[in-house]
């Protein structure tokens, strides 16, 4: 249980940091969102951008398994790089965005 607290509090540190950042066009706000009853946490973009809606996902990690999954990330940040910079072993973080055949080619969990 210390494991999952731990990563709960690491996802939610990083996702605050980049929820901070605001984009420089249009009235859009940059919310995040944990739900911490079952491990889903994001950061989405909302707003508009003169006539143009602004709706999506920036970032979505969830933790299962006691393993931190990398659902989405539309930024240039390398979240797995900080994860491992915040501690977390490879061996506990999946690149969830890659095809399960692909994950076996990198040193981080497959599944």
């Amino acid at each position: 249980m210390a494991k999952l607290d731990e990563y709960r509090l690491k996802v939610q540190q990083l996702l605050e940091k980049y929820a901070q950042y605001k984009p420089s066009y249009g009235d859009v706000e940059v919310e995040p969102i944990f739900d911490t009853q079952r491990d889903h946490y994001q950061i989405i973009s909302v707003g508009w951008n003169q006539q143009k809606r602004v709706y999506g996902p920036i970032m979505h990690l969830d933790i299962k398994n006691e393993k931190i999954w990398i659902q989405q990330n539309t930024t240039e940040v390398d979240i797995a790089a900080e994860l491992l910079e915040m501690g977390v072993p490879k061996q506990d973080i999946v690149i969830g965005f890659h095809t399960p055949k692909m994950r076996q080619l990198t040193s981080f969990a497959v599944g």
